[in-house]
């Protein structure tokens, strides 16, 4: 969505927008020694003030759990928004209307398909009360007023009642069709969720997007879910999770259970930060999603096979994703129990206890790769490395990463070698080891954190020699074009992109230089790079010299390269 909004708009943007009083408004801020405002960090707790907010960069960063970014990722982040409803949050409030793509207005487009779900729900929801077989089942179930009201839950009735209601016009039943609520079979219309208790579906925002379906009997299919419409993707929305983001402004953690009736029962027993899934496998678009809200995510499973392999699935699909910042554990219940049954049985604080102490992801994955294997001989310790590498291998790199490999290490007291784990290493950013990439590294700081700086480069550093020269060199491009960009607003070019997280850590180094020896520092950084490529395109020809294998313009070359040098 980021690129249907034009790059010109946001710049403009943030360079109106004053992000320390953005964010003071919303977590009062203390001055501190130098530029920066300092505050605890508002998306994790802690005692200490680590959550840094430069002005002169418009750009925080978090020093405990690495939370970062400019005005727009604050409000995505502290508000919850979306990113097109956070640029649209900051343009209204310096006075601007935010220039909309035809894919934007598309999107626009669909707002009557948001008020034909938020109709079709506030029926549902009366109808509830018209039904009392309905509105007993919901009772028997041990369902309080308080939770109907919350949920929105209601019940669709036999008959044509809701064609009746809402769909008098042609273009409203249209409207009924798209969104997945009536079905057409042959000249008849009928509502797909007849005499099914309903469950309205919210986004994020609170929006109804869709509809979930349970029978009252034994009949099947038992749930039944709207179909795929542009508005609702079951792999993209969790059950609940609007309400938990409403009651907990922070979210200790997030517990991920399979059902509808789990998810409001553990709502209504105080447990207020569970979601369910649609009855499809978690996907990795419902987990990335939910890590600008919680730093630990404890997956509920019942613990029968069936579980057990729902578990797995879960954990292949997270661990090409697991940041550093974010927990993952895996609670499986006692068997014929699932979560709904359970915390009415034994009550909140058991319940509770359960969560808290669930198997950690590691945990979980090498106590699953033992199971059948001796670790006793040789083989089967050589059948866990190589089963346990090859799913550490989807692994970030990262602090996680380093610390699963290290507990493989105890756990079978071998030296597993670095080509081993390393196979499957790709890594975006420039490698920090060399003396060459030391200096880029030192460079792109001052040149990220002093954007300005670029104005006194004339030409970029020939690529190829240095890792990292190429993005170096896009950033100079950007700086020089720019003139008056902020940290933030430079960073805003990188979002989404590979580079981002490495460049928002480079944006927050401490560099400890006095104001009016910065360019200096940052020519000379440039300077000496350009010597070392130089010494090495001299190398590589006095190599081929040796061969004998130079042409007269490469003599040439090389000679005015080494008067060059001296």
């Amino acid at each position: 969505m980021a690129d249907h909004i034009p790059k010109e708009f946001l710049e403009l943007v943030l360079q109106r927008i004053d992000l320390v009083a953005l964010i003071d408004a919303r977590v009062p801020l203390r001055k501190k020694t130098g530029n920066n405002y300092f505050a605890c960090c508002p998306f994790h707790q802690e005692k200490t003030a680590s959550f840094s907010v430069s002005h002169s960069k418009q750009f925080y960063y978090c020093f405990g759990c690495g939370a970062h970014g400019n005005a727009i990722d604050f409000l995505m982040n502290y508000d919850r928004l979306r990113f097109p409803e956070a640029v649209e949050t900051l343009a209204k409030q310096i006075g601007m209307a935010v220039p909309h793509s035809k894919t934007s207005e598309k999107a626009l487009s669909f707002q009557h398909l948001y008020t034909t779900l938020d109709e079709a729900a506030a029926f549902y929801h009366a109808q509830l009360r018209q039904a009392p077989k309905a509105f007993a089942y919901i009772k028997q179930r041990g369902i309080s007023e308080e939770i109907i009201r919350t949920f929105r839950l209601g019940y669709a009735p036999r008959g044509d009642t809701l064609l009746q209601t809402l769909g008098k016009t042609e273009e409203a039943r249209k409207a009924l069709q798209e969104t997945g609520i009536l079905n057409q079979k042959d000249t008849r219309f009928y509502d797909r969720f007849h005499e099914r208790i309903i469950f309205p579906i919210d986004d994020r925002r609170g929006r109804c997007v869709g509809f979930g379906g349970r029978v009252m009997d034994n009949s099947e299919p038992k749930y039944l879910n709207s179909p795929e419409t542009p508005l609702f993707q079951k792999g993209h929305e969790l059950y609940g999770l609007h309400q938990a983001l409403q009651v907990n402004r922070q979210l200790p953690r997030l517990l991920i259970v399979e059902g509808y009736m789990d998810m409001i029962s553990l709502f209504q027993y105080g447990i207020t930060y569970a979601a369910a899934t649609l009855g499809t496998a978690t996907t990795a678009y419902q987990v990335q999603s939910l890590f600008r809200y919680t730093s630990e995510i404890v997956f509920c499973f019942d613990g029968d096979n069936a579980g057990r392999r729902a578990a797995w699935r879960a954990l292949q699909v997270i661990l090409p994703i697991v940041p550093d910042h974010v927990q993952f554990r895996f609670l499986f219940l006692p068997d014929n129990e699932d979560p709904d049954s359970l915390v009415r049985r034994e009550g909140k604080i058991a319940f509770e206890k359960r969560v808290t102490e669930a198997q950690t992801l590691s945990q979980y994955l090498f106590q699953t790769l033992m199971t059948d294997i001796d670790l006793s001989t040789v083989d089967g310790k050589t059948r866990y490395i190589n089963a346990a590498l090859e799913h550490i291998k989807h692994l970030p790199e990262g602090i996680f990463k380093n610390a699963l490999l290290t507990d493989l290490r105890q756990k079978t007291r071998t030296d597993i070698s670095l080509s081993v784990e390393k196979q499957s290493v790709v890594s975006t950013r420039p490698k920090t080891s060399s003396n060459r990439s030391s200096l880029l590294r030192y460079a792109l700081s001052l040149l990220i954190q002093f954007p300005d700086l670029a104005q006194h480069v004339t030409e970029p550093i020939p690529s190829g020699i240095i890792p990292g020269t190429e993005l170096f060199n896009q950033i100079l491009e950007i700086a020089q074009q720019k003139k008056t960009l902020s940290t933030g607003t430079l960073l805003e070019f990188f979002r989404t992109q590979p580079e981002e997280k490495w460049l928002a850590s480079l944006a927050q180094e401490e560099l400890s230089l006095p104001q009016n020896g910065l360019l200096s520092e940052f020519l000379g950084a440039i300077h000496k790079m350009r010597k070392q490529i130089k010494a090495h395109f001299i190398q590589k020809m006095l190599e081929k010299a040796a061969l004998g294998s130079l042409s007269s313009e490469e003599k040439h070359e090389l000679n005015q390269l080494i008067i060059e040098k001296e």
